[in-house]
């Protein structure tokens, strides 16, 4: 009897600005095990949170079938050097459909908020404005685990499915309203991976 071939897994690297995305991302494996099937994301940790390594971590994985960078926008727009080869750094990969980037401004953090509540509200920096927030759903929340966890977020009263509802309307809010701040990418995230359905794949 002939064997089954096994459909190979795409391989995907992620690369987040620090620890706070890897944690998350590692914790989306269980959760989101079935839907996960066909991926085998790779979240991996950045030695420094510059531009200058977001490039070296890019072009070291090229040769995975996608390398998804999750970027925090605060950290680019404090430094102009840095949002300028940002700028760059995203008009080499512009055509690319393997090497996609998902902005959240300030940070990922926001992204956790929207599993709460929906806001388009200006932050500076995390700190202090946004952690405030934070805490109010996620008491004494930090940048590890478990507090950075998509488990511990839901144990304190936190919804994916809102999160996916927010974070949408924050894209489609920042183009109506011609803003630079407070929106994620995430769900985009999710829609490449294959946790979320895209809209337009909807009947």
């Amino acid at each position: 009897m002939a064997r089954i071939k096994q459909l190979e897994r795409k391989q995907i690297v992620i690369i987040g600005d620090g620890k706070t995305e890897s944690i998350y991302v590692e914790s989306l494996k269980d959760v989101f095990k079935d839907k996960l099937s066909g991926y085998n994301p790779k979240p991996l940790i950045p030695k420094h949170t510059s531009v200058a390594e977001l490039k070296k971590l890019i072009e070291a994985n090229i040769g995975y079938d996608k390398v998804l960078c999750v970027v925090d926008m605060d950290t680019k727009l404090k430094d102009p050097k840095e949002m300028t080869q940002y700028l760059k750094l995203k008009q080499k990969y512009r055509k690319s459909k393997n090497v996609i980037f998902y902005e959240t401004h300030p940070c990922t953090e926001l992204w956790f908020n929207y599993h709460f509540q929906y806001t388009t509200a200006e932050f500076g920096l995390f700190e202090p404005d946004l952690k405030r927030q934070l805490d109010r759903k996620i008491p004494g929340y930090e940048k590890k685990s478990p507090f950075c966890t998509h488990q511990h977020l839901i144990k304190c009263g936190g919804k994916f499915d809102t999160a996916v509802l927010n974070g949408r309307k924050s894209i489609d809010s920042k183009k109506s309203d011609d803003r630079n701040y407070t929106y994620s990418e995430m769900v985009r995230f999710f829609e490449e991976i294959g946790v979320v359905d895209k809209l337009d794949d909807k009947k």
